[in-house]
């Protein structure tokens, strides 16, 4: 079974979806470390997040 990711809009597998999950997480992370005043709640451009999207796609997190 598939889902699609709401981050990187990649299938992920069930099977591969808590590695993905925790990858997901990490970057996250390293958006907050970068912008420690971002919040999930508040919007961002649509630039940064595809900035973002593409970091997870290239490096395959």
């Amino acid at each position: 079974m598939k889902y699609k990711c709401q981050i990187c809009d990649r299938q992920i597998d069930d099977f591969a979806s808590i590695a993905h999950i925790k990858a997901e997480e990490y970057l996250l992370e390293l958006i907050r470390r970068d912008h420690p005043e971002w919040h999930e709640d508040k919007k961002t451009c649509s630039k940064c997040i595809e900035y973002y999207r593409k970091l997870v796609q290239e490096n395959e997190i």
